[in-house]
């Protein structure tokens, strides 16, 4: 008991020099980037330096109390590591910048050598391998706490409750296990370049979501959850197929997904083929299975006595329906009415109708209504719902209508009214930016220059030297 206390107090002791340490890491952030010569920089990096050396040694004590089987919740351990972890990536795009010098060679020559897919592959590979080690570390928990509820039953049997608690844990791990294994395939799929980092975006809400929310008593799984990747498109390095009769082959073509692909046995007259030879790696389970109770082996029948027969085929041939998706002999091309109506379906489904496109726009009821005077205004101002009314708010005003009143038609005008002032919203940073003076590079990709842009979270316009805009991230559709 003692020790655990003082386990405790020590964690509280950390957990407190973590939030005091970050806000100074925030501070001298803020302070590096509105620092108006080269010496005030200089300074605030080797602050920010520091500041970061500190955080580190901490994450080093915190990742030793995560590693232990002494503490059971390990929750604000793991948030703190994470919240370490993001300043130290904040400390390197600083740090990156720094040893780049304004006007060298490799200084001019940066915009042409960042490669902004290869960036994006980083972030999205290293967002699955932050992932898999969250599902890792909740399985290290839930196995620890079955191991003690077993130990518990054992001395006192009938124990229902317990036992049920156990089996709930089972569960839990049987499914995370699931997620991790079809996580790391994604990975490599990544390394190697056969799947689209889209596609791996469009899965990640609901992979956070089932982390987030898995242990709830009315969560509900999303099944399909991998089935939209392309996994169909299967890359050139291809794993044999096992022989027939062996009894473990699911066990063996999950080991043969994460080795080099097996070659066929020297004994075989020939070599594999896509027409005999199927990736795993890239199957959903559902798949997997479909393909281990179909016959793609060689036949092993024995031929009858008598004269002798013509030879036999060395493969059998099987017909999987097109609609499956992935087919060990290739998929079956679609005739020309299939291929206009799968078009035409896809077309329908990026156009879906809305129920709110049925209904009248309504009128705005307040929140709290109570009785005012006679004298005040009952209604809004006429024409207040017009851009020529929001053009002459102030822009602050304008700010805090987009921001605060998300999804309304005040919304829409007050972006409508920006924009007519110059104002450019960025997609990725969901901020506001306006020209400061000419950009100094412009491309076809990106513009350089110095951005005023209003922060949210401080609410305030602050300017941003040396800004790159891609344009990928301005959101520039024609607001009628």
């Amino acid at each position: 008991y003692i020790d655990g206390r003082k386990n405790s107090g020590e964690i509280d002791r950390c957990l407190k020099k973590v939030a005091e340490g970050v806000e100074q890491f925030e501070d001298i952030w803020q302070k590096l980037h509105n620092a108006a010569n080269t010496n005030q920089k200089e300074k605030y990096e080797a602050d920010l330096k520091k500041e970061i050396k500190k955080l580190q040694r901490l994450r080093d004590q915190i990742k030793t109390w995560v590693a232990s089987n002494e503490i059971k919740d390990k929750r604000q351990l793991v948030e703190n590591r994470k919240l370490i972890e993001t300043q130290m990536e904040r400390f390197k795009i600083v740090e990156r910048e720094t040893k780049t010098k304004a006007y060298s060679k490799e200084g001019l020559g940066l915009a042409q050598k960042v490669d902004p897919a290869q960036r994006e592959k980083e972030e999205v590979g290293t967002w699955l391998t932050n992932t898999i080690d969250t599902l890792n570390m909740q399985v290290d928990q839930f196995e620890s706490e079955v191991e003690s509820l077993s130990v518990q039953t054992r001395k006192k049997k009938g124990d229902k409750e317990k036992q049920d608690r156990i089996e709930e844990l089972k569960k839990f791990i049987e499914r995370h296990r699931y997620h991790i294994r079809m996580l790391e395939t994604i990975l490599r799929m990544l390394d190697n370049d056969s799947v689209q980092v889209e596609a791996i975006r469009k899965i990640k809400d609901d992979v956070e979501y089932y982390i987030d929310s898995s242990q709830d008593p009315d969560f509900e799984e999303n099944e399909f959850l991998y089935d939209d990747l392309d996994l169909e498109d299967i890359p050139q390095s291809l794993v044999a197929t096992s022989p027939p009769g062996h009894s473990h082959l699911e066990d063996e073509i999950f080991q043969q997904s994460s080795s080099t692909p097996t070659s066929t046995t020297s004994s075989s007259p020939i070599p594999p083929s896509p027409a005999t030879c199927t990736t795993v790696r890239q199957l959903s389970p559902k798949l997997l299975k479909l393909l281990l109770c179909v016959q793609i082996f060689p036949s092993s029948t024995t031929a009858p006595s008598g004269p002798p027969s013509a030879p036999q085929p060395s493969l059998s041939e099987v017909s999987i329906p097109p609609s499956l998706g992935v087919c060990p002999l290739g998929p079956v091309p679609l005739s020309k009415d299939q291929v206009y109506q799968q078009a035409m379906q896809e077309q329908a489904w990026t156009h879906m109708p809305h129920p709110s496109d049925s209904e009248r726009i309504r009128q705005y009821l307040m929140r709290n209504p109570c009785p005012t005077l006679p004298f005040h205004h009952q209604v809004p101002p006429p024409h207040s719902d017009t851009v020529e009314f929001y053009q002459r708010l102030s822009t602050e005003t304008l700010f805090f209508i987009f921001y605060y009143l998300e999804g309304t038609k005040a919304q829409y005008l007050a972006a409508k009214a920006l924009k007519k002032q110059s104002w450019r919203f960025h997609t990725k940073y969901m901020m506001w930016f306006q020209r400061h003076e000419e950009p100094k590079t412009i491309t076809d990709e990106f513009e350089q220059g110095t951005y005023i842009y209003f922060d949210y979270e401080k609410w305030g316009q602050r300017k941003k030297e040396g800004f790159t805009f891609e344009y990928r991230y301005l959101e520039d559709r024609d607001l009628q």
